[in-house]
């Protein structure tokens, strides 16, 4: 009695979420009213351009779905993807705002947002992207300014000061070492920035210690040099020492 109680409970359970779930999909809780950028401009909810309108989530049941702007029917679609291509200059300036209604095959019509975008004219779009380009070069003129700046205290004695966490660099000009700045601009190969020594800009990547040491052995001072050499025995020398009287 006590087993046939448990399964009776355990199907009510189940009928009932069931039920539950087919109500949710019907009432269209599941579907969300999107809006992408094709081409043009968008920052935040300030748009401008070509957009696509569109009704995300199950649209299996879907007969037609009305998207309105403001109340004013923007179009009436009958067919999948059931998506709508739009230009933002058709229509006025300034916060706008967007829904769609969703009929299903049991003539239950969803409705769903709304959404609200500010449109631009093209003239504000215009000047905001402007204003955007400035922003990106200054930040990128800093950047580069930040990187010479460092760049220049660090001139010299770079082998002996180790390069730092982002190791050395051997310059494609003058051929001379000089520590790979932090602030350099990371490019998709290495770090856009300029020697110190020659002043010529470039992209850099850390340098093997093989590298460090040939260019450092090609840049060392002649005199120096002269002496390693002269400090080396030659073979001749070597020779001559057997027959030295001690």
């Amino acid at each position: 009695m006590k087993k046939t109680g448990f399964w009776l409970g355990l199907l009510l359970v189940v009928s009932s979420f069931l039920v539950f779930s087919e109500a949710q999909a019907q009432d269209g809780s599941d579907l969300v009213l999107r809006l992408r950028r094709d081409w043009g401009y968008g920052s935040g909810a300030d748009i401008q351009g070509n957009m696509t309108l569109f009704v995300d989530g199950d649209l299996s049941n879907a007969q037609q779905i009305v998207y309105y702007i403001d109340d004013t029917v923007m179009v009436e679609l009958t067919e999948e993807p059931f998506r709508f291509s739009f230009n933002t200059d058709n229509y006025e300036p300034g916060a706008r705002q967007m829904r769609a209604e969703v009929t299903t095959a049991a003539g239950t019509v969803i409705s769903v947002g709304p959404i609200v975008y500010n449109f631009l004219s093209a003239a504000e779009s215009g000047q905001k992207t402007i204003i955007l380009i400035v922003i990106i070069v200054l930040i990128t003129l800093a950047g580069v300014g930040i990187s010479m700046f460092v760049t220049s205290r660090q001139k010299g004695g770079a082998s002996e000061a180790g390069g730092g966490m982002h190791g050395l660099a051997v310059c494609k000009q003058c051929g001379k070492t000089f520590p790979r700045s932090f602030f350099g601009l990371n490019v998709v190969v290495g770090k856009f920035e300029r020697c110190p020594h020659c002043g010529k800009w470039q992209i850099t990547q850390r340098a093997s210690p093989l590298e460090i040491e040939l260019a450092d052995e090609r840049n060392r001072p002649e005199e120096t040099q002269k002496e390693t050499a002269e400090a080396i025995p030659k073979k001749d020398d070597l020779d001559d020492s057997r027959f030295v009287d001690l």
